[in-house]
């Protein structure tokens, strides 16, 4: 049997119990990220504070989808988005540069495409993870133009 454990950061634990999915699991070596979408508690950049807007969900058990507001800023919500991510994987024990795959869910995607490929640039360096981009119609969180799926290798100790 397979040692699999789940990665809660504490600030999604009401997410993680009010719309029972982890953040990310780690199975076999292996670290299977959720989608993140860049959000805040109020459509602005929330800096530092990247996980603190999907917590609104949770701030009561009939907490609606409509109290995750999606940051309104294009170049903010993909930086949010990735700065999320960074977040969960570091609650693995793992960075943004043990990613090995990545899949973009992009809303308009010829639009942003130039805007997201500068924000990811910041966030990933060589060598490069496989990456899939897929056009949607729209992502779950109102206002959302990118949700980032992410596989990351969990560092040898």
């Amino acid at each position: 049997m397979s040692e699999r454990r789940t990665i809660v950061p504490p600030v999604l634990k009401g997410v993680y119990e009010q719309w029972h999915f982890a953040p990310a699991v780690v199975s076999k070596g292996m670290i299977y990220c959720s989608g993140i979408i860049g959000t805040s508690v109020d459509g602005e950049a929330p800096g530092s504070a990247a996980l603190q807007g999907a917590q609104a969900t949770s701030g009561t058990a009939d907490a609606p989808l409509s109290a995750l507001q999606a940051v309104r800023d294009p170049e903010a919500q993909f930086a949010t988005a990735f700065e999320a991510l960074a977040a969960i994987l570091a609650e693995a024990g793992a960075s943004l540069a043990d990613l090995v795959e990545i899949t973009t869910y992009h809303v308009d995607i010829a639009r942003h495409m130039e805007t997201f490929a500068r924000v990811r640039d910041r966030y990933l360096k060589e060598p490069w993870p496989a990456w899939t981009a897929i056009g949607v119609a729209e992502l779950v969180v109102p206002g959302g133009l990118l949700e980032i799926r992410a596989i990351a290798a969990l560092p040898e100790k």
